[in-house]
């Protein structure tokens, strides 16, 4: 039987396909695009680390900073302690919408970054703001945890989704943000939300810049815009999360782009691919979308890929942690966290470039790959059938031994 459908699968063009049903290697030949769901509640913006065999999950609560601590990801919202590290005093100006908290180990030091907005002045206010916790060696949910304020020496500018990493050495701070005038630090007479290019600035520490703010990457693919059908087009890169190879050949960044609110969101790659990190010309975008949903109509999802972050596991393979919604119309809510193996080719990252299952089964590769998979093994989880690459994943992400393993600072 099994011959069969081998046989049958292995015909036309389908034939290239073949090494997709490899679950092991890393090469986009021998890919699998499945995604496991781990959450089925809201948890917009995830960011994992992994620390001493524990999973540390992070999202925008709106309120407050709440980390989940488990050493299964797979399982986290059953198994995870939930802690609220950071609750900001009412009406200041930086109680309001705080979104995509990120959790660093840096320096000896704990710390958190996010975005938060003035409650008079909405989101036009929303700047990034730093807390500092307990030392690094320690669990991030236990220790006393501090606001630091804005990132010194930055620009007075509407600022959201910020990240750190290092690269050759130092340490850099990338963020989404409105224009600025002629590259100076006064906000364009003309900013709005139509446009959000990514910025990167050199730290002087976790907690100061020791640069000017640098656009390295504008809006400019027909992928990168939404476009509302009334006349507006908004143009967004926004969310950039650093992400290297597991041998250390391939830096760069994978940021989202396209309308946050709309199945069309996705994620990009931006290459590092030498010398100066503030020069513009450091970095290479990529011609075509790192993951999408391929289109709204003929899929089951899930729809809207996009503020990813990266996870490299003890075994070495990284995997993406991001958020999607079930329906195409779900616009802001229902974004859940979910899961996806991250392949290497020579060009750098491979995630598919798109997925989605055709309703109908249709001729679609993506289609035809699953119905496979499906029907090799099959099992049953919460009353539906689990496809054997989620199984994978669930196996994967399950408890952690050891305490390798982490995420890029």
């Amino acid at each position: 039987m099994l011959y069969i459908l081998l046989k049958d699968a292995l015909t036309g063009a389908s034939r290239a396909l073949a090494s997709i049903l490899s679950l092991e290697g890393a090469g986009a030949m021998s890919y699998d695009n499945s995604t496991l769901t781990i959450t089925s509640v809201g948890t917009p913006d995830p960011f994992v680390t992994l620390f001493k065999g524990r999973y540390y999950l992070t999202f925008t609560a709106g309120n407050r900073v709440e980390i989940w601590s488990s050493n299964s990801l797979a399982d986290i919202e059953a198994s995870a302690s939930r802690h609220v590290i950071w609750t900001p005093p009412e009406g200041t100006a930086h109680s309001a919408d705080l979104w995509a908290p990120e959790l660093h180990a840096l320096h000896g030091r704990w710390y958190v970054y996010y975005a938060a907005a003035n409650p008079a002045h909405g989101n036009k206010s929303h700047r990034m703001y730093v807390l500092g916790g307990p030392p690094a060696s320690e669990d991030p949910c236990r220790g006393p945890w501090e606001f630091l304020g804005r990132i010194h020496n930055t620009p007075d500018q509407w600022a959201i989704d910020g990240t750190v990493f290092t690269i050759n050495g130092e340490l850099y701070f990338a963020y989404s943000g409105w224009p600025l005038e002629n590259g100076t630090e006064a906000p364009a007479d003309d900013c709005s939300d139509l446009v959000q290019q990514l910025f990167i600035t050199k730290l002087d520490g976790p907690t100061a810049a020791a640069s000017g703010a640098v656009v390295i990457s504008n809006p400019q693919h027909p992928w990168e815009m939404t476009r509302e059908g009334n006349g507006t087009d908004h143009g967004i890169n926004e969310g950039p999360q650093f992400l290297q190879s597991p041998d250390g050949l391939w830096q760069g960044l994978v940021y989202s782009c396209a309308g946050s609110w709309t199945h069309e969101y996705k994620m990009g790659v931006l290459q590092y691919v030498g010398g100066d990190p503030l020069d513009p010309a450091a970095w290479r975008k990529g011609e075509v979308p790192l993951v999408q949903t391929r289109n709204r109509h003929d899929v089951e999802g899930p729809f809207g890929p996009g503020h990813g972050s990266f996870v490299q596991l003890p075994d070495r393979q990284v995997v993406a942690i991001y958020h999607a919604t079930d329906t195409p119309t779900d616009g802001w809510d229902n974004r859940k966290a979910r899961a996806q193996r991250v392949g290497w080719t020579d060009e750098g990252p491979y995630m598919g470039q798109s997925f989605g299952v055709p309703e109908n089964g249709g001729s679609g590769n993506g289609g035809l790959v699953r119905r496979i998979k499906q029907r090799l093994g099959r099992h049953t989880r919460g009353g539906r059938q689990e496809p054997p690459g989620e199984r994978s994943l669930r196996a994967l992400l399950g408890p952690q031994k050891g305490e390798k393993g982490g995420t890029y600072n």
